[in-house]
């Protein structure tokens, strides 16, 4: 992470999203807010396979992937 010192972490699926914070909550829990891993915020979101066979999820994803725009937005600024 100090060598690619990235913006922003997309935690995509409950594995990676409890691995990043050191929790067992769901991903329903986890989504819709800005967590932080060494200082880097952190947008939880549904992974891809999920969403494939989770068709009415893909709104919430979307939901996600805009809070990881307007998170990137607030933190060039």
């Amino acid at each position: 992470l100090a060598i690619i010192q990235p913006k922003l972490i997309l935690a995509m699926g409950r594995f990676a999203a409890q691995a990043l914070l050191q929790t067992d909550a769901s991903i329903a829990s986890l989504r819709g807010r800005v967590h932080r891993y060494q200082g880097v915020p952190v947008i939880v979101t549904y992974h891809p396979a999920y969403l494939l066979r989770n068709l009415p999820d893909k709104a919430k994803a979307w939901d996600d992937l805009c809070l990881a725009l307007q998170t990137l937005k607030s933190t060039a600024a």
